[in-house]
């Protein structure tokens, strides 16, 4: 008893960070991805029913700061800093490409969400 009573203290005490994961995405082929510190972040490419292979996903792993590396169109290298924060994922804006939080919420983002349907009031046009 006294075992499982300290680890729910520990757990209690420890602190919970939420990482936020970000895509990054363009009009080209990237490839060759390389991390300078890849135990900060991890970098996978989506896999798209085109196969395009322009998006990658940055997976924050820990706090830090880092550097990645891109191939873009098999000619022009891409360089991206990369600082992560327990909340926050921060990469540098580049010409040409998309940097996308996919955890913030829709209403940071300024989209409108529909409420569910449970919440509307009766005879509202459905």
């Amino acid at each position: 008893m006294k075992k499982i009573l300290l680890n729910l203290i520990l757990i209690s005490i420890t602190p919970v960070y939420a990482f936020e994961d970000c895509l990054i995405s363009t009009d080209g082929k990237l490839t060759d991805i390389k991390i300078e510190h890849n135990n900060i972040v991890d970098i996978c490419p989506v896999i798209t029913i085109m196969n395009e292979k322009n998006t990658l996903l940055v997976h924050p792993l820990q706090t830090g700061e880092t550097k990645a590396s891109v191939i873009k169109n098999g000619k022009e290298e891409i360089i991206f800093n990369i600082k992560v924060t327990n909340n926050k994922t921060t990469i540098n804006e580049t010409d040409g490409f998309d940097i996308i939080k996919i955890d913030t919420p829709p209403e940071a983002a300024g989209d409108e969400i529909d409420p569910p349907p449970m919440l509307r009031e009766i005879g509202q046009g459905e």
